[in-house]
């Protein structure tokens, strides 16, 4: 497939994989698919689904990550795109050797080593303390508050994320979202970080939501095929065209930007 926006995504429920077998699929002309023949499903660029478009009914609980699904941390000037980068791939890093090694580590406290990893990586200027600080204060992305008044229509909100629940609590009174949530749930709460699967076990037990009822929003896309491994619902919000995940579970829907996810379940 010329076009990378243009991908099947299967579905997983429980422990079964679907997925969609493309028998002939014609070349894309100016940004369109021209034909499809033999494919069960006919997807956009804007919104792609697995073999069925999800019931908006079957939805009760959305649970979102917050890092780069909500939180926009691309947006950050602390320092250049270069110095920030780098923080953000050692964050993850962090996240997972501590838990590989068996420890475990607060989210501040690895997000602080990362800061103060790519300072001196880089030779940046910058106060580690005031760049941790401004974590708590991270804009949202531009579509998120309209977004989530049309998702939580009916429905119950919450996070799911490797942030403490203190962090967790001061980005959404700062964005003035904090009544949209109903849940922050923390991997702190069992000590392992996504993707580790008790970490999105904590999303069933919490919300005491019916593993076909609650949906998993990550841009992340390691954490969206770590959740769809898992067997949750998962909406992968693929901001930047990235490909799938090599390993790991499917989502069932992939989009571009939350409005879009709205609008798949409207």
């Amino acid at each position: 497939i010329r076009d990378n926006r243009y991908r099947p995504a299967g579905r997983r429920l429980g422990s079964s994989r679907r997925r969609l077998e493309f028998k002939q699929i014609s070349r894309f002309h100016q940004g369109f698919l021209v034909a499809v023949v033999g494919a069960d499903v006919l997807v956009q660029s804007d919104t792609i689904v697995g073999d069925s478009p999800m019931p908006a009914s079957e939805i009760e609980t959305i649970l979102f990550d917050a890092y780069g699904t909500l939180f926009d941390i691309t947006g950050e000037d602390w320092a250049s795109p270069e110095v920030v980068q780098t923080m953000r791939s050692k964050q993850l890093q962090y996240s997972w050797m501590t838990t590989l090694m068996g420890q475990w580590r607060e989210f501040t406290e690895i997000t602080a080593a990362a800061i103060g990893y790519a300072i001196e990586a880089h030779g940046a200027v910058a106060d580690p303390k005031e760049v941790l600080g401004a974590q708590l204060a991270i804009r949202t992305f531009p579509e998120v508050r309209e977004a989530l008044e049309r998702l939580g229509r009916g429905r119950r909100l919450g996070i799911l994320s490797n942030g403490t629940p203190d962090s967790l609590r001061a980005l959404v009174e700062n964005a003035g979202l904090a009544d949209r949530f109903e849940w922050l749930l923390s991997s702190s709460e069992v000590r392992v970080f996504k993707p580790s699967p008790a970490v999105y076990q904590l999303a069933l037990d919490r919300t005491r939501t019916d593993r076909e009822k609650l949906l998993f929003v990550s841009s992340n896309g390691w954490d969206a095929a770590g959740a769809a491994d898992f067997g949750l619902r998962v909406a992968w919000v693929n901001r930047t065209g990235a490909p799938r995940e090599r390993l790991g579970g499917t989502p069932e829907v992939e989009v571009n930007d939350l409005n879009r996810l709205a609008a798949s379940l409207e």
